[in-house]
């Protein structure tokens, strides 16, 4: 207290002193004007085992209460499990590619939904295990009689399932999708199988940005991400394409919008691409060139410390010299809880997006491969 009685003295008389619009000039809105971050990089010790990092952290989830780290090998259909308070592996489990307890063949992602229950999902399916590996219910949403939204594809990989497992949730449709669709939220009780569309209109031009190559020999997609989460019983909905967020209330039944207007970074990307499938790979080159420069926003992170929302956000600074690559200028904006901004800032010694971050402990961690082990770049933020 001793520290900071002095420089809001200094403050004081220098406000005094001056005009009225120089002291309303002088205050900021902006929680994050003064923030400086240090960060330190950690590495997982893996004793006498390895962990297999060649899909990166791409079916990797954090346990609800921050203490683990899950990540699924598919090589082997084993779950590993590393402690992240004493960064060591802590064991690996053994799961069943076939039979009753039978992952599937191929995991599109995994969600470590509750301290007791995973969430698998392959391409066509979906299982709900334990972290001992026994399955306790399949799902395939496209054999289900679902009531009142019985025409709508609902994709298994993209399911989410509630904490309290009374509630699937997610988004209908698929990235190979050609007609430009609205984006809407599904919601559907378990176990009456009815179901609710929410139409979310101010995320509708995330369908504009997806892009498919047509060869001879393959095909590529590219689409923009629609992020989902669940807060305290509600689940929040989000778009890499812009700032803006919804909430869904179960207890309600309501859907909210919450417009964020950002000072520093454009709200939204404009420039989508002139057609959705094209067969000539420089005229793919170019759609994604364009695509890319524009903003792009990520999911939602929580920090339990503090009571914040905290999103990442980017924007492409194109290189002027040759064989010196683009960077990335990277944001971060603050919200509460109540998601109302509260502050953003330039990263300025930040080149690149953080890989697979969250926060532990206020601190934001994102996965980074030191010399083929797991690590975390770990950044402590003051403000």
């Amino acid at each position: 207290m001793k520290k900071l009685s002095l420089p809001f003295l200094s403050l004081a008389l220098l406000v005094s002193c001056g005009e009225k619009g120089n002291s309303e000039k002088a205050e900021s809105d902006n929680i994050l004007e003064g923030l400086t971050y240090g960060v330190d990089t950690v590495v997982v010790d893996p004793g006498e085992d390895i962990i297999d990092l060649s899909n990166e952290l791409r079916l990797g989830d954090v346990s609800t209460d921050r203490k683990y780290l899950y990540l699924f090998q598919d090589s082997d259909a084993k779950l590993v499990k590393v402690n992240l308070d004493e960064l060591k592996l802590q064991e690996k489990t053994p799961y069943e590619k076939e039979g009753p307890n039978g992952v599937g063949s191929y995991i599109w992602t995994i969600d470590a939904f509750s301290n007791d229950r995973l969430l698998l999902k392959t391409f066509n399916s979906a299982g709900i295990f334990d972290y001992q590996g026994k399955k306790h219910e399949s799902i395939d949403l496209s054999k289900e009689k679902i009531t009142g939204i019985e025409e709508k594809n609902l994709q298994n990989n993209n399911l989410m399932i509630s904490k309290d497992l009374k509630w699937y949730f997610g988004i209908p449709g698929s990235a190979f999708d050609q007609e430009k669709t609205k984006v809407e939220l599904a919601v559907i009780d378990r176990e009456s199988l009815e179901g609710k569309l929410f139409n979310m209109p101010a995320l509708d031009n995330t369908q504009l940005f997806r892009l498919m190559l047509r060869t001879d020999d393959m095909i590529q997609v590219y689409a923009e991400e629609l992020f989902l989460s669940e807060h305290k019983e509600k689940f929040l909905i989000s778009s890499s394409v812009t700032s803006d967020i919804y909430s869904f209330d179960p207890a309600s039944d309501s859907l909210s919008l919450h417009v964020i207007n950002p000072e520093n970074l454009p709200k939204e990307k404009t420039d989508p691409p002139t057609q959705m499938e094209v067969t000539d790979r420089d005229t793919w080159k170019k759609e994604m060139e364009k695509v890319n420069a524009q903003v792009k926003y990520e999911r939602l992170l929580w920090d339990e410390s503090r009571g914040y929302f905290f999103r990442l956000a980017s924007v492409l600074i194109p290189s002027m010299i040759d064989d010196v690559l683009s960077r990335r200028q990277v944001f971060l904006l603050v919200f509460d809880e109540g998601l109302n901004l509260l502050g953003e800032k330039e990263l300025e010694e930040m080149e690149s997006v953080p890989s697979f971050p969250f926060f532990k402990d206020g601190k934001l961690y994102s996965y980074v491969n030191v010399e083929d082990e797991l690590g975390f770049a770990v950044f402590t933020f003051n403000f």
